[in-house]
């Protein structure tokens, strides 16, 4: 990987017509399955996930985990306003259905279109897709 140096900020995709946040639950310790740490090939002794980039569609990266390195740091980095990290691509070979089905117990991602964004949305009505018979 190169040395390029970049601040993470938002989600961005090419046109950005949804935005949003997501939340996760770690997946319950399972017999035969791998943790969050053996999936991305990370020492939980030396290193700390604060972080990961989920990208579905043509990307040539669909999993990128950001990892801080517990022995490199000495100050209490949840109080410092910015943080060095580690990205460890998974690569492509990484298939992102597998990765969330081993990785979190449950995943819950909500996208808003930008032009309300601003605005607090409240469901006043509840229904689904009809179908046609």
């Amino acid at each position: 990987m190169n040395g390029e140096t970049s601040r993470l900020g938002s989600a961005q995709v090419l046109w950005n017509d949804y935005v949003g946040t997501a939340a996760a639950d770690d997946a319950d310790v399972v017999l035969k399955s791998r943790s969050l740490y053996e999936i991305a090939g990370l020492d939980r002794s030396r290193w700390s996930i604060v972080g990961m980039d989920l990208s579905v569609g043509e990307v040539r990266e669909p999993i990128v985990v950001y990892a801080v390195d517990r022995t490199a740091e000495s100050d209490d980095v949840s109080q410092a306003d910015a943080v060095p990290v580690t990205a460890v691509h998974l690569g492509s070979s990484t298939r992102l259905d597998e990765f969330l089905r081993e990785a979190f117990q449950r995943l819950s991602v909500r996208l808003v279109s930008t032009v309300m964004v601003d605005k607090q949305l409240v469901v006043a009505e509840h229904t689904s897709p009809t179908r046609p018979e």
